[in-house]
């Protein structure tokens, strides 16, 4: 069941006023598409008149035009604003709506309230300030949204990788609640590093990952030993169909420059090649041989509470 709130959904320019966007996001089947001005919409991917998809449908200048009947749904309220073989003087019965959900957009993201409840707060995406030149993408990976999470914890070395860096699996310091997210930092080296990593005493960089106790945004930091940001990544999840996981993300590098960073490095960074992957084909048994440590903390932080039946009065 999804968490009520905000959810990065989609990247804003895979939005836009010519084809609809399906997307199939904690357990809800969505369609996104914008209007002349560029206003961003969200209904249910379904006709109510015989249950097709409106994603197979066409933008119109009064909304959404599903592509069978020709029904057509405004983008704000899914009220239906026409049917082709009603007379001019008859009106389309209330009833005859799509579900329309909450649609906000921040920081490059579109942002969906999902469940029950009026849209409050903060978007996930509010932290998120990219400076300069980003790098985007979107994906389904064959994993369960929990279990992509708890990965992201236990070893986010095979959900993602950054260029010329490699993850160690050594913890700098506990497991952290900050802002609403689940903090944990690992240190990493450059690939050029001779020794292997089990024998460094002082880490070069550090990994920060900061997984949400409610919603999908995850965010990725590459930091220098003293803590200065490298590279920001935001990572949008949620539960797809068949036990897979969406994804859509944006980076940047920021503009200092690591003093021991090598000339590999320092090379993409002059070519502005992408400075980091997240992969959408992963190890299953790198995975599974991932040891359920920090992620042990996530589970019981992100289960609810239970009030005992001599507390209710």
């Amino acid at each position: 069941m999804t968490t009520p709130g905000w959810w990065a959904i989609a990247l804003c320019e895979a939005v836009n006023d010519q084809t609809p966007l399906a997307v199939a996001f904690g357990g809800e089947e969505l369609v996104l598409f914008r209007n002349a001005a560029g206003q961003a919409f969200a209904l249910e991917d379904r006709c109510p008149h015989r249950r097709v998809p409106l994603a197979l449908g066409r933008v119109v200048e009064s909304g959404l035009q599903c592509g069978y009947h020709g029904w057509t749904f405004d983008g704000a309220s899914g009220g239906c604003t026409k049917i082709p073989n009603l007379h001019a003087d008859e009106r389309v019965p209330p009833r005859y709506a799509a579900r329309a959900f909450a649609v906000r957009e921040a920081n490059g993201f579109v942002h969906v309230w999902l469940g029950e409840g009026t849209p409050h707060g903060e978007l996930p995406s509010s932290d998120y300030l990219p400076i300069g030149r980003e790098f985007t993408g979107s994906t389904i990976v064959n994993m369960s949204h929990d279990q992509y999470l708890a990965a992201m914890l236990d070893g986010p070395e095979c959900l993602l990788g950054f260029a010329h860096v490699r993850l160690t699996d050594f913890f700098l310091g506990d497991l952290r609640s900050e802002q609403g997210r689940v903090v944990l930092e690992r240190g990493a080296v450059w690939t050029t590093q001779l020794l292997p990593s089990q024998f460094v005493v002082d880490y070069p960089l550090i990994v920060r990952t900061a997984v949400p106790l409610s919603g999908g945004s995850v965010r990725v930091d590459l930091l220098s030993e003293d803590e200065l940001p490298l590279i920001t990544l935001m990572i949008a999840t949620g539960a797809n169909r068949r036990g897979t996981t969406s994804l859509c993300w944006r980076g940047f590098v920021h503009d200092r420059l690591p003093v021991h960073a090598p000339l590999r490095w320092r090379f993409a960074r002059t070519r502005k090649q992408a400075p980091f992957q997240v992969k959408n084909l992963i190890d299953g048994v790198a995975v599974a041989a991932l040891l359920q440590a920090p992620s042990r903390d996530l589970r019981a932080m992100r289960r609810p509470h239970l009030i005992a039946a001599s507390a209710v009065v």
